[in-house]
């Protein structure tokens, strides 16, 4: 029994040291590289690049402009009512789905507002959906 060795507890633990530095590490990682959803994503909206040059938007006759204001809505800068809205765009989509809708988003509407009008041009069958902010 002489013979036999014990083997100390110490010279059998891992150094846990070296894997928290590496959790750390992947955990920064992660976290610097995580993107954000974009919430409007599924909207599917044309927005304007910073790349192209601007257009002139007289030369295209079928062309709709709604401009959302914080509790105000206008459609060819005339003031109207969601419920006004939705009959003048509802008579305007049954003529042609293929006019381009511009909706211009003053900086103090709320988005709610911004999504309700998107929703109700998809839901009347207008699918070319362009958005831009009024200063």
């Amino acid at each position: 029994m002489a013979g036999k060795r014990r083997i100390t507890t110490e010279s059998l633990a891992i150094p846990m040291s070296s894997m928290i530095d590496v959790t750390f590490l992947l955990l920064i990682y992660f976290i610097v590289t995580q993107r954000e959803e974009i919430a409007e994503a599924h909207l599917a909206v044309n927005l304007p690049s910073a790349n192209t040059a601007p257009q002139k938007m007289d030369e295209r006759p079928n062309l709709l402009e709604i401009e959302v204001h914080p509790g105000q809505l206008y459609l060819k800068k005339s003031p109207l009512t969601l419920a006004e809205l939705q009959d003048k765009l509802g008579r305007l989509a049954a003529l042609d789905t293929e006019q381009t809708v511009i909706v211009k988003a003053s900086v103090q509407a709320q988005t709610q507002e911004l999504v309700t009008v998107l929703d109700t041009c998809k839901g009347l069958g207008l699918t070319k959906l362009n958005v831009m902010t009024l200063k």
